[in-house]
Formats: structure tokens, sequence, C-alpha cells
């Protein structure tokens, strides 16, 4: 009898991050497309690495009123939402940053305007960042 409290234990806490999903219910994912606000970048191609997160730092204005702050942290990047709000972001191909979640995509589009990028994350009602129950 003893040796099924560890497992049930194991089992609850496995389901733990399942259940509190279905408790946060639906919440809908945005996909935007935000520009730079002032000066674009070098308009040259980059493909990673440290010179790719140097190019996409800056303020962006998104398609939904709310504005992104990209911060280089060389290879990586720090997105900030609306001031409030910061999420890690790292490199994970050409052109693409996501969340260790992988709840927030971020993807630097060098075949158009330079200072373009396109970002998808959850988000309320009200388009801010939404991440957990929060």
């Amino acid at each position: 009898m003893r040796s099924i409290y560890p497992l049930v234990a194991a089992a609850c806490l496995l389901a733990a991050p399942l259940a509190s999903a279905v408790e946060c219910g639906g919440g809908g994912m945005v996909n935007l497309v935000a520009q730079r606000e002032g000066a674009g970048g070098s308009g040259g191609f980059i493909s990673t690495g440290a010179q790719l997160s140097a190019e996409v730092a800056g303020t962006y204005a998104l398609s939904n009123g709310r504005r992104l702050e990209l911060s280089d942290l060389q290879h990586d990047v720090l997105a900030t939402f609306d001031n409030r709000r910061r999420v890690f972001l790292e490199e994970v191909g050409p052109h693409r940053y996501a969340s260790h979640r992988g709840d927030v995509q971020l993807t630097w589009m060098p075949e158009g305007r330079p200072d373009t990028i396109l970002l998808s994350y959850p988000a309320d009602s009200k388009g801010r960042l939404r991440r957990g129950c929060s």
C-alpha cells in the first residue's frame, strides 16, 4: 500500500500543469506585423547571431496598438511588452527567436523592410501579453 502513495503524488504533480491550463480557459494567440519606430536597420542580409540581435533591437509599434521594445543581449533578445511584461527570447533559427515556453515567437523579415517583424504571442482581449493565468 505504501508504495502506491509516491505514484499518486507523482501523477498529481504531472497533471497539475494540465489542470491549470484548463482552468485558464481559451486564450487567443495574436499574430502581428510590427514596424520599428524611427530609423531602420542597415538593410543588409543578416541571418543569425549577435549581428541579428543588434539589428532587431529597437522600439516597435504593433499593429494592434501595443508597443514592444526589443533589447540586444548578444545572440538573444529581451522583449518588453508595453514597458511592463518582459520575455527572454532565444535564437531558434535563421531570423527567428522564441521564448523558452515557445508561446512567444518573433520572426525578422529581411526580404521586406529591414525594420519589420512578425510576432506571435498569447494575448488577452485587449491585445496585452497574457502568460499563464495572469
